[in-house]
Formats: C-alpha cells, sequence, structure tokens
C-alpha cells in the first residue's frame, strides 16, 4: 500500500498566477483547467487544456472591471480527477490559501475536470459559488454541499466526451432541493469550448458576476 503524498508534495505541482485584488475587488475566481487523470500535463505554455482557459481570465476581468480578480492555476501532475482525491486537496487547498491571504470569498470556474472539481469543492466555507464549463459528473455522486451555493452550469448540447444530460439532471436535483442553480445549454457546443468561444467566454463571465452580485 503507498503512502499518499503530503500536502506540500501535492502542491509543489500548481502554478499560480498572478492575483490582482484592488480596493474594488469582491471576490476571487478560481479559474481550473481540465485533463485527464491518468496523464502528467505538459509545460504550459504547450498545455492546450490551460491555455484554452486564457481568454477566460480577459472576459471575466473585462466584466467585472474590478469588481473580481480572476485567477488561472495550472496543475502540472494530471486533471482534477485522480483517484487519490489529489486533486480536491490541491483545489481546496488553493482556495484556502487566497482566501486566507487576500480576505476575499472565491468563485470556482472550471472546464472539464476543473468543472467537476469546482462542483466537488463548492461546499468549502470561503466559496460562495461555482460555475460549471461541460463539467464531468460521476453517477452515483451526491451533492447536497452545493444546496446554499449558487450553482451555474453551462454545457455543450453536443459533447460527446462528459455527458450534458447528466449535469443537467444534477441541476435539476438540486433545484428540486431548493439551491440555487442553473443550467445553459450550448446548441451545438463541443467539450472543447472552441465554436464560438466568444459565446463560452460570455455566459461564462456572465455567470461568475451572477454569483458574486447574489452572495456578497
Amino acid at each position: 500500500m503507498t503512502t499518499p503524498p503530503d500536502l506540500e508534495t501535492l502542491m509543489s505541482s500548481i502554478r499560480q498566477g498572478r492575483v490582482r485584488v484592488g480596493p474594488r475587488t469582491r471576490a476571487i475566481a478560481l479559474l481550473l483547467h481540465g485533463g485527464r487523470a491518468d496523464t502528467t500535463q505538459p509545460r504550459r505554455h504547450r498545455d492546450i487544456t490551460y491555455l484554452r482557459m486564457l481568454p477566460f481570465v480577459t472576459a471575466v476581468s473585462r466584466a467585472a472591471r474590478g469588481r473580481v480578480a480572476p485567477v488561472l492555476v495550472h496543475n502540472s501532475d494530471g486533471g482534477w480527477v485522480a483517484p487519490s482525491g489529489s486533486g480536491l486537496l490541491q483545489t481546496r487547498e488553493i482556495v484556502r490559501r487566497l482566501h486566507e491571504e487576500h480576505g476575499r470569498p472565491v468563485v470556482l470556474l472550471g472546464h472539464s475536470s476543473g468543472g467537476w472539481a469546482a462542483l466537488r469543492c463548492g461546499g468549502q466555507d470561503a466559496v460562495i459559488g461555482s460555475v460549471a464549463l461541460a463539467p464531468w459528473v460521476g453517477e452515483d455522486e451526491t451533492y447536497e454541499h452545493l444546496h446554499d451555493r449558487v450553482v451555474r452550469v453551462i454545457h455543450g448540447e453536443a459533447d460527446d466526451v462528459c455527458s450534458p444530460q447528466r449535469s443537467r439532471e444534477l441541476v435539476e436535483r438540486l433545484r428540486a432541493e431548493g439551491a440555487d442553480a442553473t443550467w445553459d445549454g450550448v446548441p451545438g457546443g463541443g467539450h472543447a469550448l472552441m465554436d464560438r468561444p466568444w459565446r463560452w467566454h460570455r455566459l461564462a463571465a456572465d455567470a461568475v458576476l451572477d454569483v458574486v452580485e447574489r452572495r456578497t
């Protein structure tokens, strides 16, 4: 039986962008890229899952006008869905450090496995809401921790990697239990967010701002 790595070892694979917090900043948006659990990610400048999220940083920053500080992190140790649960440990530790250092609540914005991590870690004390883009959703997972959070799921209706039906059913369950949760389908949208990317950027930025307006 192998011993799981300690937290500092896990965090050594995380590279975090600059956080620009000013006097008008009401929240931090933590952006989580996608990726497979069984592979090591390439370096940041060659990692398409990371590069895909860079325009979302710009979109949130422009839409927020200083009210939200977006920060994108890169996990070189594969995606966030490792069977060991290390990706969730990493996500929660990043949230903890951001909140402790900057004193602002956090909105999680993730794609694919990063969307899954955003949903799974959405109940953390410092987190006020989760925005998941084409998230992977497990069949037998429970999400009671999201009942008092804002949840926004945006999913391409033509996604053949992560099931839009499954994410929609999750939102329906959350809404039935009283959660502030919505599901927006992107007609013809695939998993890679490359079809009319400006549409994805706008929807994601609007969702982040919606969370902030409702909870800060």
